[in-house]
């Protein structure tokens, strides 16, 4: 005939059992909760707590991998993980990859990224500069301020978009005197 062993239980919800419910090193139950508690000295340790739609992992000695590919989520757009410390170098995205080489710079996998309109980028301290803007067909472009005589030095006159994909090429300006202001090796100035 088999021994049955029964631990302490419980069924009310949310009950705790104390140092003074249980001995040291012996276990109890909530039944409702699916928790299991067991005295560790002068505390009261958790050392099981299931859940139906989390777990409660306090310690992981191995990978964590989900039961099926591409059907589990880590979080939700409501219940959001804070932070992320990685100590290897590459995240996967679906194949594309942000790689880091320990100095704080990152790269990002061979085909590049695609960076919404007005992205910055910061220089020098507090200074951003924007990077990606499209100019009206949907090209990428730069915004620069341009300079007259008219208008001074101080106050730009217009922006001149410069894309990224040219169509045009400047090789030389005609300046006002008639002199030629190029490069004399016959290299472009700038594309727009």
């Amino acid at each position: 005939m088999s021994t049955v062993i029964k631990l302490k239980r419980s069924t009310t919800a949310s009950a705790v059992p104390t140092t003074s419910d249980l001995e040291d090193g012996e276990i109890a139950v909530n039944v409702t909760d699916k928790k299991v508690f067991v005295r560790n000295g002068g505390s009261i340790v958790t050392i099981a707590n299931f859940n139906d739609s989390a777990v409660d992992l306090t310690s992981i000695s191995s990978n964590l991998l989900p039961s099926a590919n591409t059907t589990y989520d880590l979080g939700s757009s409501t219940k959001r993980w804070r932070d992320l410390y990685l100590s290897g170098n590459t995240i996967d995205l679906a194949g594309a990859t942000i790689s880091s080489d320990g100095t704080g710079t990152i790269s990002i996998s061979a085909s590049g990224a695609t960076l919404p309109l007005n992205s910055n980028v910061q220089i020098a301290g507090a200074v951003t500069k924007t990077i990606a803007l499209a100019g009206a067909d949907g090209s990428p472009v730069q915004s620069v301020p341009f300079y007259t005589n008219a208008g001074g030095l101080v106050n730009f006159n217009t922006k001149l978009d410069f894309k990224a994909d040219p169509d045009k090429v400047v090789a030389n300006f005609t300046l006002n005197n008639g002199s030629v202001l190029g490069s004399s090796q016959g290299n472009t100035l700038f594309f727009f």
